[in-house]
């Protein structure tokens, strides 16, 4: 018997749904105050266009395992290559290991400038998505998806149905990235691999981002928008429909070796 191709409420959409062109890109280091350098990320993101054969509702492009994936030979992240700025030196196996495991997907963001806090980009509350494990399945010719993934929004109405035959669809790919104790060695670009997924269920996720800039009206608001449910982290602020207590960024199902947590309060 072939086993079915999706999970519980995801369907695999490749050939269906396109990625096109980045339209605009950002970025901002945050190092927390008193904390060393080593201790800050980059965030990054970028607003890329999307075309689609079909008029299909609550795609995400989610984070997929290959043969490709770094680290080298355990292949635990959707990450597949990293570089320095152009004419440095390449990152050693070892090197590539670290930054791998701990580049992790983030809302886009920026900095407050009355606080110097992170602080969401407006109206990018429905850019990320956490999923269930349960409901994630293994692509033929790939090792497996991780549960989590961006949005592609129709860009005319801001709306989950994708327009037809145009780059009209958006998707806005964030990561976060470690900085390192001297910036020439920051990680000048990445490849991360994702294939999109349509979901039966319409969801809007709480961010770890969301959480640290106490954006809960936000998430509210566009869930309230779409009809949908929300999903958050176990310890948010904000009640969800479903709990997470954690979301695997590298591994395998059941050995996590990178996981998305909120901190623990002091």
């Amino acid at each position: 018997m072939t086993p079915p191709l999706g999970g519980q409420t995801l369907t695999d959409q490749q050939g269906q749904v396109v990625p096109v062109r980045v339209l605009g890109r950002g970025s901002v280091d945050i190092v927390p105050s008193g904390q060393p350098r080593t201790a800050g990320f980059r965030y990054v993101y970028s607003v890329v266009s999307v075309t689609s054969s079909a008029a299909l509702s609550n795609v995400s492009f989610v984070g997929v395992r290959t043969t490709s994936s770094l680290p080298v030979n355990t292949n635990d992240t959707a990450i597949s290559a990293m570089v320095r700025a152009p004419g440095a030196p390449l990152y050693t196996p070892a090197e590539l290991n670290v930054l791998s495991l701990n580049t992790q997907p983030a809302q886009a963001s920026t900095v407050n400038p009355t606080t110097g806090a992170l602080q969401v980009l407006r109206n990018t509350d429905d850019t990320v998505q956490y999923l269930p494990e349960s409901d994630l399945f293994t692509p033929p010719g790939m090792l497996g998806l991780l549960p989590y993934g961006f949005t592609v929004l129709n860009s005319s109405g801001a709306g989950r149905t994708l327009a037809i035959g145009t780059e009209a669809n958006r998707m806005v790919i964030g990561m976060k990235v470690p900085l390192q104790v001297n910036s020439q060695d920051d990680p000048y670009a990445f490849s991360f691999t994702s294939i999109p997924v349509s979901d039966s269920e319409t969801r809007v996720t709480q961010s770890l981002e969301g959480v640290q800039s106490t954006n809960n009206t936000g998430v509210q608001a566009r869930a309230s928008e779409l009809k949908g449910t929300i999903t958050v982290l176990s310890g948010s602020p904000l009640a969800g429909d479903l709990v997470l207590s954690g979301v695997r960024t590298a591994g395998k199902v059941g050995t996590a070796t990178r996981v998305i947590t909120l901190p623990t309060p002091p």
